[in-house]
């Protein structure tokens, strides 16, 4: 029984000089972060001993988790007007963040003998000849991709005329799987994954004109660790990461 007493003495001694837990944050995150947004991560925990947990989905599916309660501290989107649409609804804190902008590719895969070119002129062309099959976008509803890739179709005049050839994805990764099927001509990819070595060598691709601006914002049950992680996606350290990874990042970001 003394033994008893003393193993708990120490248990409880060790329990109180023990520092406290590092604390777990949730983040919410566009789809075309996944590639460098484990990095950020890593480096992040690596320095602070805090954990972050990244739920991945198109910015619009994640805003509506978020409006209806969806435990998130912070959210990363690949369009503002996402983040506009909680400011609206008081869900947020403090202001959203400028933090980088992302790129749009077009790209072909390895099966297809769709040319492809900044002008869109060899997707003009089969459409013409009535050899295009399918094109795969992320649906622009709620994919700020598919919202790109629209303006992109829209600016060359191809946008109605692509219509039927269509192939809705979900969101950006899903427009990635797709494009590398036999099936599917070509799709618009974020640029920030057709430059990762696992797609580059898969297919052609070029970089188009559109730039997306990346957003950030603090949501209503934000603490203080995600304030932290929120400051460091703004430091040299992580703009050398998203610049790796094909984002481009801004002095006053």
């Amino acid at each position: 029984m003394i033994y008893y007493k003393y193993f708990l003495i120490c248990l409880l001694l060790c329990s109180v000089l023990t520092p406290a837990q590092a604390d777990k944050i949730h983040i919410a995150a566009a789809t075309n972060l996944r590639f460098v947004l484990p990095e950020l991560v890593a480096s992040f925990e690596h320095k602070t001993g805090h954990q972050v947990s990244v739920s991945y989905a198109a910015s619009g599916t994640l805003t509506t988790q978020i409006q209806h309660g969806a435990p998130f501290e912070l959210f990363l989107s690949a369009n503002p007007d996402y983040i506009q649409r909680l400011i609206d609804a008081e869900l947020t804190q403090a202001h959203p963040v400028n933090y980088a902008q992302a790129q749009l590719a077009f790209f072909a895969s390895n099966k297809s003998v769709l040319d492809v070119d900044e002008q869109l002129n060899g997707l003009k062309q089969a459409l013409e000849q009535g050899s295009l099959n399918k094109i795969a976008i992320a649906n622009p509803r709620h994919a700020p991709y598919g919202q790109a890739a629209q303006s992109a179709l829209e600016k060359v005049g191809l946008w109605q005329q692509v219509q039927p050839y269509l192939l809705m994805a979900e969101n950006a990764s899903q427009v990635m799987q797709f494009s590398l099927t036999t099936s599917v001509d070509a799709g618009f990819v974020p640029y920030g994954y057709i430059i990762q070595t696992k797609f580059s060598s898969l297919g052609q691709f070029v970089k188009l004109d559109a730039k997306l601006q990346q957003q950030a914002i603090l949501l209503r049950n934000a603490t203080a660790t995600s304030q932290q992680f929120l400051g460091f996606i703004q430091t040299d350290t992580a703009h050398e990461l998203f610049i790796k990874h094909g984002f481009l990042v801004m002095e006053n970001s």
